[in-house]
């Protein structure tokens, strides 16, 4: 006897731990229903039973369809309350329930009103019978071929959602991902994004390990995900980023309710045995927009962070980071001109002692020519250190500066920033070319710029370490725009500290100016560093600086940078 459940029985059947799977029949004829019944009855299926669910219209069909989305099989009549309902069930099915997997066998007793190979061309079915020709056994291998089909449909689908989650969810905060954000992206515009970048995560991992790295995070994300998903879909996209996406927000409230989730994040202590701390943020913004939502609230955040800390920048078309992107498109394919036609050039100004006129180095200035106009770092140093072109012309100023050294007698000081450290070789570049034009390295200098940065790095300061054991002067560059600048000369072998000219050039007119040099004038004198004023451009300021008790001068006052081939020396 067949294991069929009816659904129109109430009787309680004994459960079977056999999989259930549903078939419904279609069909406007009472008899054919009892005749197909019959012959289920006398079949076994050994894997699963059959739960048969049946319609007579297909109107009825449609009910029944709403009511259970897991039917493996219908046997479908052609002819109905319509001539042609039974196909009409079929697109139904395809199209508006968009179910791909219940298998479609159109079961009629018209088959020269509805030729099959039509029937097959035009409608979604996995199989056309006559009534007549389905017999029991034929019956039987068309139930279990289309279970079988619809059982191995499923499992691949069942796969798909898994792989699916996983290349979508990050699987330590279990929230939606980059991957996530953007197909949803992709799928509606007029969004509006909120990048949430942590403030130095890193900082975190380094002094208390990944483990606890890892608890802020799932904590943080767990707080964001309570907190805002009845308003914002809660992304993870990477690392220390979060996102909340909203379509519904006003322009008006934006900002408040930015600053409110910022404020909200500030006040959430995650807590441990060993650890305590209030999260802050950097956060950037982009809205209402129909294209590059992603990008632009990227751009927002790079922004946001080059301000400092605890900012939070909206996006707008006059970023400064979009400038600064749109003149390193600019300007790399020049600078990579001008090293391919050795239109790099190196420019030489001096530097004054002050108390005896003489020049005690020269410093070396990058030019690049271009259509026959000389362009100065000023207009392109930025590009090349985005453009990744910054090591390169260091190379090619130092062994200049070496090949000078050597020749003259003379000093020269070369410009470095901490991009450059970053390189390896720089230590075997810098000593192999000392070597070359065997050179005194007392005559050189490396003018260190980006100081900020070199105090936070271990690996650079044990390079500057190197670098003065090979026997290189050290100066600091633009001393006195950030205070870690004072730490360097504790703990680096500085000897020389060169006074942004921002203070210098300002120093008659503002009176903040004067003070900060004085400060770093006394502090000097107090550490016995050497001390230079660059950006010394008039007889008052020369005046000024003297009086200060400053050592050394540079600047268009006392000479301009002419070119290093035409320097007399």
């Amino acid at each position: 006897m067949a294991n069929l459940v009816f659904a129109k029985e109430q009787k309680s059947q004994t459960p079977s731990k056999k999989n259930t799977q549903k078939i419904l029949i279609v069909d406007d004829d009472q008899a054919v229903h009892d005749i197909t019944n019959i012959a289920l009855e006398s079949m076994n299926f050994s894997d699963f039973d059959l739960e048969i669910l049946t319609a007579y219209s297909s109107e009825e069909a449609k009910i029944i369809l709403s009511e259970h989305d897991n039917i493996a099989l219908s046997l479908i009549d052609v002819v109905m309350e319509t001539p042609e309902a039974g196909l009409d069930l079929v697109d139904y099915i395809r199209k508006e329930l968009q179910n791909d997997f219940i298998r479609l066998i159109i079961r009629t007793g018209q088959a020269n009103d509805f030729p099959p190979m039509h029937v097959i061309q035009h409608y979604d079915i996995n199989d056309f019978k006559e009534k007549t020709e389905l017999t029991r056994e034929r019956l039987y291998t068309t139930i279990r071929t289309s279970i079988k089909q619809y059982g191995q449909l499923i499992e691949l689908q069942n796969k798909y959602e898994d792989t699916y989650k996983q290349m979508t969810t990050d699987s330590l905060t279990l929230l939606p991902n980059r991957i996530k954000l953007i197909e949803d992206f992709s799928k509606q515009s007029h969004q509006t994004l909120i990048l949430i970048d942590i403030i130095d995560f890193s900082h975190i991992n380094e002094t208390n390990g990944y483990d606890v790295g890892d608890y802020v995070l799932k904590e943080l994300g767990d707080f964001l995900a309570s907190k805002y998903s009845k308003i914002y879909k809660v992304y993870h996209l990477n690392n220390d980023i979060f996102a909340l996406v909203t379509s519904k927000e006003h322009l008006e409230s934006l900002q408040h309710n930015v600053k409110k989730i910022k404020e909200d994040i500030s006040k959430f202590s995650i807590v441990t045995e060993n650890f305590n701390i209030h999260i802050e943020t950097t956060i950037g913004v982009a809205y209402q927009t129909e294209d590059d939502v992603l990008k632009k609230a990227e751009l927002a955040l790079k922004e946001a962070r080059n301000l400092g800390r605890n900012q939070i920048k909206f996006y707008s078309s006059d970023l400064k980071v979009i400038q600064q992107i749109n003149d390193t498109n600019h300007w790399a394919p020049i600078i990579k001109h001008a090293f391919e036609h050795s239109d790099i050039m190196a420019y030489a100004q001096p530097i004054f002692n002050l108390n005896d006129q003489s020049i005690d180095k020269y410093e070396l200035l990058v030019r690049i020519k271009y259509k026959e106009e000389v362009f100065t770092p000023s207009q392109f140093i930025q590009a090349a250190r985005h453009g990744g072109h910054l090591y390169n012309i260091f190379k090619f100023m130092f062994d200049l500066g070496c090949n000078y050294a050597a020749k003259t007698g003379k000093k020269f000081s070369i410009n470095i920033s901490d991009s450059e450290f970053h390189y390896e070789g720089l230590i075997e570049f810098i000593q192999k070319t000392i070597d070359h034009y065997s050179v005194d390295p007392k005559l050189l200098s490396l003018e260190i710029l980006e100081s900020h940065a070199i105090t936070q790095s271990a690996e650079i300061q044990d390079l500057i370490l190197s670098l003065h054991k090979i026997g290189l002067e050290l100066i600091v560059d633009d001393f006195g725009v950030e205070c870690s600048n004072f730490a360097q000369t504790e703990f680096l072998p500085i000897t020389t500290l060169k006074i942004d000219g921002s203070f210098i050039e300002n120093i008659l007119e503002s009176k903040d100016s004067k003070i900060i040099v004085k400060t770093i004038q006394t502090f000097a004198k107090e550490k016995g560093l050497k001390l230079i004023a660059e950006f010394v451009c008039n007889k008052e300021i020369y005046d000024e600086i003297r009086e200060l008790g400053i050592e050394y001068g540079q600047g268009y006052y006392l000479a301009e940078p002419i070119p290093l081939d035409d320097l007399n020396v």
